[in-house]
């Protein structure tokens, strides 16, 4: 009895392991798939359509102004009568007038994993003239991105130019640039979107600048006295930059509540390209005190150079978003402060026998950005 009792104590005892061991196997199972489920991909955070695959539109337009490095078009000195140097003298940089531009965008999600390829365009062209005149006084002398030698060489380092009382300029600044890069809306929490991106940059910009200097009479006490009675001096520049290269980014957005949210968008590209500046000084007077026949001088320079250029651009700003009750579309709206710039761009050239070209200068654009988008 006694060895049977303890036989059928052993084989209780084996029975109960067995059966905790299978327990402890069904918990380690589970415990595992939580964890699989834990390290699952994050929510998707764009609109959750009915259909797999989905597309999306979107149109913006954009209200802003371009500014330049390297482009004073003038020195505006307090003397008029000492030509040799200027005195006092300030750089005088050309006004730039707030433009219209757009952009436009699509996209398409797949249905492996919620990612999205997506294109967009922007475009921007800003075009300003205007003038400044000096009565007596002072007076404008042309800085080095005129060509100062073209018509009165001499040992001085200006050349030898008089001052010249009015100035007038006309700038055009055209800026575009295409983005096709690869996203997946991502909620890290259930508030708090953060989507890395990155794909193909394109950029193109162009930059043209002239600026003519006459007077409307004789200088007195000065011995030059050209450039009167539809006499001008005037320089044109043309600066056209375009690159492809690879870009990264991110999107995030704090949704606040009631479909409202702070979003920010940023990336960064590296373009490779061509960079070509032209640059063309045109002196013309009608008569002189040496000569009675007209008289004018054709000063003009190219340079082209393959190069890397960076390209950043940042927005931030409020965003509203909405998905229908039946779930076939989603519509979203955006304001946004957006800041550009666009490096090694803007190769302004010293048009004179001391002849130049002005390194790492780039093209700045400030914007308000208006954005709509649909999703179906």
């Amino acid at each position: 009895m006694n060895g049977k009792k303890l036989g059928l104590l052993f084989g209780l005892v084996g029975v109960f392991t067995g059966i905790y061991a299978g327990d402890d196997s069904s918990c380690k199972k589970d415990c595992n798939e939580k964890k699989m489920q834990d390290c699952s991909p994050l929510c998707f955070a764009g609109p959750q359509l009915e259909d797999d695959y989905s597309f999306e539109v979107m149109a913006a337009a954009i209200y802003g102004v371009a500014s330049v490095q390297g482009s004073e078009i003038a020195l505006n000195s307090s003397s008029r009568i000492d030509f040799s140097l200027p005195q006092n003298a300030q750089g005088v940089e050309p006004t730039e007038q707030l433009s219209w531009g757009f952009k436009v965008g699509a996209g398409f999600k797949f249905n492996h994993d919620d990612w999205k390829i997506v294109g967009r365009y922007n475009w921007f062209k800003a075009n300003y003239d205007g003038s400044y005149s000096q009565n007596y006084g002072g007076g404008f002398f042309p800085t080095m991105y005129a060509n100062t030698a073209a018509d009165y060489p001499g040992s001085t380092p200006f050349g030898n130019i008089a001052s010249f009382q009015n100035l007038d300029y006309d700038t055009n600044t055209n800026i575009q640039y295409l983005n096709v890069y690869l996203i997946r809306p991502t909620l890290y929490t259930a508030l708090l979107e953060i989507s890395p991106y990155f794909g193909v940059d394109y950029i193109n910009t162009t930059r043209k600048l002239t600026i003519m200097f006459s007077n409307d009479n004789p200088q007195a006490g000065t011995t030059v006295q050209y450039y009167t009675n539809g006499g001008y001096f005037r320089t044109y520049d043309k600066n056209q930059f375009w690159g492809v290269g690879p870009m990264a980014g991110v999107y995030s957005n704090w949704y606040l509540g009631y479909d409202f949210g702070i979003f920010a968008d940023a990336y960064f590209g590296v373009t490779y390209g061509n960079a070509r500046s032209y640059s063309q000084t045109v002196g013309y007077r009608p008569s002189g005190p040496s000569t009675a026949t007209p008289i004018s001088s054709v000063a003009s320079i190219i340079n082209s150079l393959y190069q890397y250029a960076p390209h950043m651009d940042l927005q931030l700003g409020l965003s509203w978003s909405h998905t229908f009750e039946e779930s076939c579309a989603a519509a979203s709206f955006k304001v946004a402060y957006e800041s550009a710039y666009y490096f090694q761009t803007y190769k302004a050239i010293i048009n004179s026998v001391n002849y130049g070209v002005i390194n790492g200068a780039g093209i700045g654009l400030q914007n308000l950005v208006l954005q709509g988008q649909l999703d179906f």
